[in-house]
């Protein structure tokens, strides 16, 4: 009876070595931010989530808002490129920050920055 008590008990706190890895979230090697774009240009851009057992995808944002861009389609499937909208004027600062993260857990993501230029 006590074997079984012990047994049930690990069972409901769960084996740290059997617990499931943590999201993490990456820029695609085939579609990365690029460094630098010019005003109003597109570009595709991938973020891939592992570990996501809900495989709920990424979310897309950016800083500074209202000046940053758009994403479109947003939220969209892990190594899915989604097609970036630089701003029709450049950003306060110069640039815009994009940031991938998780929809399961937002706190897991990833950010780059892209520089905005004129022609």
């Amino acid at each position: 009876m006590l074997a079984l008590a012990a047994i049930a008990a690990l069972v409901a706190c769960g084996d740290p070595k059997y617990q499931a890895s943590p999201i993490v979230v990456t820029f695609s090697t085939g579609f990365p931010p690029p460094t630098a774009l010019e005003i109003s240009a597109t570009t595709g851009i991938a973020a891939v989530v592992t570990n996501d057992p809900k495989n709920a995808g990424v979310n897309f944002s950016c800083l500074p808002v209202k000046e940053c861009g758009t994403f479109s389609p947003n939220p969209v499937a892990s190594n899915v490129p989604t097609t970036y909208q630089a701003p029709p004027a450049v950003p306060s600062g110069g640039s815009a920050t994009v940031t991938a993260a998780s929809v399961t857990d937002p706190t897991k993501f990833v950010s780059a920055t892209i520089a905005i230029d004129e022609p």
